[in-house]
């Protein structure tokens, strides 16, 4: 890998993959779309107060070293940009995690525990209550982390919506701001890593996410399997898999609190996941240990390592590995790293 110097002008840096050569041999070779990217770009050097004026406010932004173009097709752009056709947006969407429903799970030290059985999540639920980890009354026990293939249980929780206080989010907000730009994510693309995740699940059809006009939650979410099918382009023992959106009708109540939805204006749809880890990943404490534990994460770690104050004498195993959820309409994405953990003894 090697950088370009962009102090000056770069017009276009450009390779072809064994399958562009490919086809240019056949005769074939037809440019047929394209896409940008910013992976190479920290937007934290903007500087505002420069003394030299505004015209030096993105300078070191514009002049950052961008990386040669690769051959391999599986190292290309993983910050892609979006593009809208519609220039007079005033707002664009986000998406961002849930945790104020008591079926979303809570993240723990900024990772989502994924219990790889039903052993591990008796183990964890007695864990995390006494590290103080996990909720208490209506969070209970269980809110901290997700079992594997559950499908009624804790879920990742995410919305995309206009996160302004400038918009009201009621329902003609939605129709106007969202609806009417095309800016409704109807599904979301899920990318997991294959070697550990074997599919995610999904939301049913029958799922829902509102409130009523009294500000009662109206929350049911039933989830169902959605095998990955194909290999996710460009990532490396990456699948995907798609996730129905499901309608955030979650509409502000005159003179009562947002206590259910992340977006601060007008919201336009969730999806709620939850996740099967790779065969042989679930084994109990009497059986094997998958090598993938070692390969690739850690082994027999004990109980108060990963929760202070736990007297249970547990060990785990677990691995690190990050999902991606992204909008398949606005493309607005979020990154959640999963730890999957095994009760080992």
């Amino acid at each position: 890998m090697a950088f370009l110097d962009n102090s000056g002008d770069i017009i276009l840096d450009a390779v072809l993959t064994d399958l562009g050569r490919q086809r240019m041999a056949e005769g074939k070779f037809t440019i047929t779309k394209y896409a940008f990217g910013d992976d190479e770009i920290n937007y934290g050097l903007y500087n505002k107060n420069h003394p030299s004026g505004s015209a030096y406010y993105d300078l070191e932004i514009l002049q950052t070293p961008i990386m040669e173009a690769f051959v391999y097709s599986g190292a290309g752009i993983n910050y892609g940009l979006a593009s809208y056709t519609n220039t007079n947006l005033l707002y664009l969407p986000v998406i961002k995690q849930n945790q104020l429903n008591t079926v979303a799970t809570r993240l723990v030290s900024s990772v989502y525990y994924l219990a790889a059985n039903s052993e591990t999540a008796n183990a964890l639920g007695s864990d995390t209550q006494v590290s103080g980890i996990a909720g208490s009354g209506e969070l209970g026990q269980t809110t901290k982390f997700l079992v594997s293939a559950a499908t009624t249980q804790q879920v990742i929780l995410v919305e995309a919506g206009l996160d302004t206080s400038d918009l009201v989010a009621d329902s003609s907000n939605r129709s106007t701001y969202i609806v009417a730009n095309n800016l409704l994510d109807s599904t979301f693309n899920v990318y997991f890593d294959n070697r550990f995740i074997a599919n995610a699940l999904t939301p049913t059809a029958t799922s829902v996410f509102s409130n009523t006009s009294g500000n009662v939650k109206e929350v049911s979410i039933s989830l169902s399997t959605s095998t990955g099918t194909s290999q996710a382009s460009g990532m490396t023992n990456f699948s995907v898999a798609s996730a129905r959106g499901i309608p955030d009708t979650v509409y502000y109540v005159s003179g009562e609190g947002n206590v259910q939805s992340a977006i601060a204006g007008p919201r336009g749809s969730c999806t709620a996941l939850n996740f099967t880890v790779y065969s042989g990943l679930d084994a109990t404490s009497t059986g094997t240990t998958d090598s993938k534990y070692t390969l690739y994460g850690k082994t027999g770690v004990a109980a108060d390592t990963l929760f202070p104050g736990s007297t249970s004498g547990y060990t785990y195993d677990y691995i690190d590995t990050d999902v991606l959820i992204q909008g398949t309409t606005t493309n607005v994405a979020y990154y959640a790293t999963i730890r999957i953990l095994r009760r080992a003894s």
